[in-house]
């Protein structure tokens, strides 16, 4: 006898496993019928249709990496796109954006002449893609980073298209280049976000660790300080390596560092950070640390303490 499952209305037969070669989190259709899965079992009631030709497992929340690869997959000459391709690409984003890119709706961008993708679940854009503007990562084909940060910048504010961009350009593993999204730039003229990309360029920088090192090094400047500069390496007078801030002022020995939760709820990060500090400040260093508490609602004080520090190091102000 066929095993069986409890329903509300009483026992039922239990959907007969798919074929090895059918990954049972989401397929396609034309895939389950060439290995053999009838019509029957394609409509049970473990199965849903996100769009015409996909089936997804009902128990499992929106995939976006999966749903990506199913709809490039049954769409000819297409590439996920803006806010679905920077999720995968890892890019940061607002919150907003990060829910409204997991709610189960994929952007897809195809050439102006093929024509725009029309199909439920798919939000459909036309660009003039050439063929460097698409990758595949995992099966799934993608605009590049630099095309879908530029992708971006109608949609984010500007200290989220500068945090975006650096994201792009960080110290290890690095996903592009100051001269690969400028080029898009250049390709892209009447694209709408063009003036704010263009505005944000200059600035991106190489190296930054995390997307609040960005927003804290662009309230600084904004506040009309000096640029600290980003992630420099600081040895002793022995050569000896003591630290790297996330953000300096060489110069004026003053070293900036924000503090995520997980260097709070860590105990032996947090001992590691103190340590640190404690060497910067035995060599002379003044030590401003940083947290979301600042970056919310604390700016002013915080900008008064960076400001202080640097009148104490002899800093005049900007030069007239």
């Amino acid at each position: 006898m066929p095993p069986t499952v409890s329903g509300k209305h009483g026992p039922m037969l239990k959907p007969t496993p798919l074929p090895s070669e059918i990954d049972p989190d989401g397929f396609l259709v034309r895939d389950a019928y060439a290995a053999g899965v009838p019509r029957g079992r394609l409509q049970s009631a473990g199965l849903v249709t996100p769009s015409r030709g996909i089936r997804l497992n009902r128990s499992d929340s929106p995939n976006v990496a999966l749903l990506a690869r199913l709809h490039t997959a049954i769409t000819p000459r297409c590439a996920v796109s803006h806010v679905t391709a920077a999720l995968l690409w890892s890019i940061p984003l607002p919150i907003y954006l990060e829910e409204e890119g997991n709610n189960g709706v994929i952007h897809v961008t195809r050439r102006h002449e093929i024509g725009q993708v029309k199909r439920r679940g798919v939000v459909g854009h036309r660009a003039p893609l050439l063929a460097r503007d698409v990758r595949v990562v995992n099966g799934v084909q993608l605009t590049s980073p630099e095309w879908t940060w530029m992708d971006l910048a109608r949609h984010i504010g500007r200290s989220s298209l500068v945090a975006a961009g650096d994201f792009l350009l960080a110290r290890e593993n690095p996903l592009s280049s100051i001269e690969a999204i400028q080029e898009v730039i250049d390709r892209r003229p009447k694209v709408k976000g063009i003036r704010m990309a263009r505005e944000i360029l200059p600035l991106l920088r190489v190296g930054v660790d995390s997307p609040q090192e960005s927003r804290l090094r662009l309230k600084i400047v904004d506040a009309g300080l000096p640029e600290p500069a980003v992630t420099q390496p600081i040895f002793d007078e022995h050569s000896r390596y003591i630290s790297t801030p996330d953000l300096q002022y060489k110069e004026y020995k003053i070293a900036m560092e924000y503090e995520g939760d997980h260097h709070r709820s860590d105990p032996v990060q947090w001992g590691k950070d103190i340590e640190r500090d404690d060497r910067l400040r035995a060599m002379g260093w003044i030590v401003l640390r940083f947290s979301d508490v600042q970056m919310k609602g604390g700016w002013v004080n915080a900008e008064r303490k960076v400001r202080d520090a640097l009148v104490s190091r002899g800093w005049r102000g900007p030069a007239s």
